[in-house]
């Protein structure tokens, strides 16, 4: 139903997507703050299909005075503070008629978000491996968070790389895949060259994660190459 009544406000009130061309002979158009409100809710719908995992909604909107502008065709274009629009305090209207800035307002606005996100079931210190036990889902405001996680499944197996307490959401930043590969640790070389596979003997000089490049000390030469993590006990390099 929510999806729903989104869509029918779209397709109901198209001035945001396409602009709207005031009546012949008209001089000047004015946008009051009821259309100013209009314009906003509408790019709210469209963050919302962005966004499906998420419920986005105004708290408040400090809407400045009406506004003039000439005739001609008119474009409205909505930019938060920050990209994503999560955690944004404000949002900038522009509008433009036929092609150019005829006006550029700062709005104060309170966004809520809800969702269920991933929270720690108990206080995680850094360097957990995060098991099922660790973590679970809570529906709550999620307006204040950069990068919140929506699936369980995405924190599984990774480690915490910052201390998490009881009850705090988790957020990519905070977690990180293990290395599979650590400092010290014998690896097999693959080596590719001219339609050769080759393999060889080393040891890491460095932890490393699947797809990172770490220097490797190949055994029998005692030289040092740069190498790509591509499994557990397992690098590549090309010749």
């Amino acid at each position: 139903m929510k999806y729903l009544f989104y869509l029918l406000l779209v397709l109901l009130t198209p001035f945001f997507a396409y602009g709207a061309t005031p009546p012949a002979g008209a001089k000047t158009k004015l946008i009051d703050q009821a259309e100013m409100r209009q314009i906003l809710d509408k790019y709210l719908v469209s963050e919302s299909f962005q966004l499906p995992h998420i419920e986005l909604r105004f708290k408040s909107i400090k809407l400045p005075k009406a506004y003039r502008i000439p005739a001609g065709k008119v474009h409205h274009q909505v930019v938060p503070a920050k990209p994503g629009i999560l955690g944004s305090r404000r949002m900038t209207l522009m509008t433009r008629v036929d092609g150019q800035i005829k006006s550029n307002k700062s709005i104060r606005v309170e966004l809520e978000a809800l969702a269920e996100i991933v929270i720690a079931a108990d206080d995680l210190r850094r360097g957990t491996i995060i098991s099922d036990k660790d973590v679970e889902l809570r529906y709550q405001d999620v307006s204040r968070f950069d990068s919140p996680i929506f699936s369980i499944d995405e924190v599984i197996g990774r480690r915490v790389k910052r201390s998490v307490r009881l009850g705090q959401p988790l957020q990519h930043k905070q977690i990180e895949f293990p290395p599979v590969i650590k400092r010290g640790e014998r690896v097999v070389i693959n080596i590719r060259s001219s339609g050769l596979a080759l393999t060889a003997a080393g040891e890491a000089k460095e932890d490393g994660r699947i797809g990172e490049t770490i220097r490797i000390i190949n055994s029998s030469s005692g030289k040092e190459v740069l190498c790509r993590v591509v499994a557990p006990g397992q690098v590549e390099v090309e010749f």
